[in-house]
């Protein structure tokens, strides 16, 4: 009896998981596929992998029911809307974010090019409450103004790649589980457009005298920071990375972030340490040479002038409690 309930446990995991539909390229069309997944909100993650044999026209009216993003990760595209005067594009590396608009589109895929798309659609009133949810009346006025109504263009970072590679990971998760992680890594990837593209283009007009150029580049120098915390380059290293002068990055990072490039560091290290004390069993040296410390006396030093304490009352008192 035991073994017929847990096959019809795993079987029914299994029938309630997030289920993957895929649509072949006709063969005497081209190559490649579509495939997608819909998840328990209604929100569309879908790969698109052609091409086409001969130039591909298509046509078809765009849905306003869902905000959009999509990502070109290859050959770029083009696209006309009914009535519009401007049509719309996107090049290898770029991404845009905009609501359906009801209309009548048409694209023109080329023959013999590699064409690969992300995209993620997510249906308007979930996206609305999301919005009600984590924003304040302002920010929620100037986000809907610009997302609702318009087409944002933005370049594809590494974050938002590392993303695409995690959102695979849902097959790993039966059930709700797998439905829970694809809409948290929706959530995550919406949250990089919002907070470390969009705001700062739309929420922060007192950047306007730092180029979109330059504030690409501080941006990427952030997420250099970010991702190789412990080994974080210099000012000089990091400016050298993203071709900007050190003098641009270091002003330029202040009024973004409202700290220096030094103090970001030093801050996200420590931040990770406090973690790593709470949530491990490894011992002061270990969490300091992991976040970046060489000597864990210059660590601990570090450590109590943010915090007050030394790493370990820390790590102690967080156990009493």
């Amino acid at each position: 009896m035991t073994s017929e309930y847990m096959n019809n446990l795993y079987r029914d995991l299994l029938s309630n998981s997030p289920q993957t539909v895929t649509i072949p390229i006709p063969s005497d069309m081209g190559t490649g596929q579509i495939a997608q997944v819909v998840t328990k909100q209604g929100a569309v993650v879908s790969d698109w992998k052609m091409n086409y044999f001969s130039d591909m026209n298509v046509r078809g009216i765009n849905s306003e029911d869902y905000i959009q993003m999509l990502f070109c990760l290859n050959d770029g595209v083009s696209w006309n809307i009914a009535g519009s005067r401007a049509g719309a594009c996107l090049a290898k590396g770029e991404s845009c974010i905009y609501r359906g608009h009801g209309k009548m589109e048409s694209l023109c895929y080329a023959q013999n090019s590699d064409f690969y798309f992300k995209n993620i659609k997510i249906p308007v009133p979930y996206f609305k409450r999301l919005l009600q949810d984590y924003f304040e009346d302002g920010e929620i006025t100037v986000y809907e103004k610009k997302l609702l109504t318009g087409i944002s263009k933005v370049s594809i970072t590494p974050y938002m790649e590392h993303i695409f590679a995690e959102l695979q990971d849902f097959t790993h998760y039966r059930g709700g589980l797998g439905y829970l992680f694809l809409e948290s890594k929706i959530h995550e990837l919406l949250s990089v457009y919002l907070s470390e593209v969009l705001e700062l283009r739309i929420l922060s007009p007192e950047y306007c005298c730092i180029s979109k150029s330059e504030r690409d580049c501080i941006i990427e120098a952030k997420r250099i920071i970010d991702s190789e915390l412990a080994f974080a380059p210099s000012c000089e290293g990091l400016a050298r990375q993203v071709q900007i002068s050190v003098s641009k990055l270091s002003r330029g990072f202040s009024m973004m972030y409202g700290i220096s490039v030094h103090a970001y560091v030093i801050e996200q290290r420590l931040e990770r340490a406090a973690g790593l004390l709470l949530e491990s069993n490894m011992n002061i040296g270990q969490i300091a040479v992991l976040v970046g410390y060489t000597k864990p006396s210059n660590f601990s030093a570090a450590f109590k002038k943010k915090y007050g304490v030394m790493p370990k009352d820390y790590r102690e008192a967080s156990r009493i409690k």
